[in-house]
């Protein structure tokens, strides 16, 4: 058993069309990297849903929560505003990893 301090938060898009979905996950792999240098020890996982091809995750993965709040106020004004030209249903989470277990 390892106890790690690290935030996550999980944001769920579902679009109305799987372009739409597609659209999204290339603007977000197009502009995220420009910003990589605010939050240096961070990662972002982008997840598309094999039964739900018009649903996406972003799974960011922090070490100092401060970072959630700088990745959120470059996200607000970076990507929101695309996204909402999109208009998919949307679902943030924050989150305070508990612990991890290795099983392997």
């Amino acid at each position: 058993m390892l106890y790690v301090v690290m935030f996550k938060t999980t944001i769920i898009n579902t679009f109305s069309s799987e372009d739409d979905c597609e659209m999204f996950i290339m603007v977000l792999k197009q502009q995220w990297p420009k910003y990589k240098d605010a939050v240096p020890e961070s990662t972002l996982e982008i997840v598309k849903d094999i039964d739900m091809p018009n649903r996406m995750l972003a799974l960011w993965t922090f070490k100092q929560q401060s970072d959630q709040k700088v990745i959120s106020k470059i996200g607000e004004q970076i990507i929101v505003p695309y996204r909402d030209r999109l208009a998919p249903k949307t679902i943030t989470y924050n989150w305070e990893v508990d612990q991890v277990l290795s099983l392997g």
